[in-house]
């Protein structure tokens, strides 16, 4: 049972003045219930990716994913957002994931790494 519609986008984004192209996407997937059990989910993220004209080291990433789900007397929610870049040698990754129980933080973490390109 679909009890908000999802939506879907993506587009390509240009600033000729710096040379910076973002590519965006965002997706939802609309809050779903499932009519055996009563439980509702929704899945929703959205993605920036950059890169600058002649620069590829320049390249970033970005992408929050939040995940909810909820049925009467509760609701619990997920938010992670994750970023990327690198340099001449790594890839420089960063991730922070954070639960909620209704809207009250329960648990968060913070990680972050660098990763060998290997010629990547």
């Amino acid at each position: 049972e679909t009890l908000s519609k999802g939506s879907s986008a993506r587009s390509v984004e240009r600033d000729l003045a710096n040379g910076v192209t973002r590519y965006r996407i965002s997706e939802d997937g609309g809050l779903n219930r499932h009519p055996g059990n009563g439980l509702s989910t929704r899945d929703a993220h959205e993605e920036i990716w950059s890169i600058t004209q002649g620069d590829p080291l320049s390249m970033t990433a970005e992408i929050r994913w939040t995940c909810e789900a909820r049925r009467e007397g509760w609701r619990t929610r997920t938010h992670i957002v994750s970023t990327m870049s690198c340099t001449e040698t790594e890839w420089v990754i960063s991730e922070r994931v954070e639960a909620f129980h209704e809207d009250k933080s329960v648990f968060a973490r913070e990680r972050a790494s660098r990763i060998p390109r290997d010629h990547m």
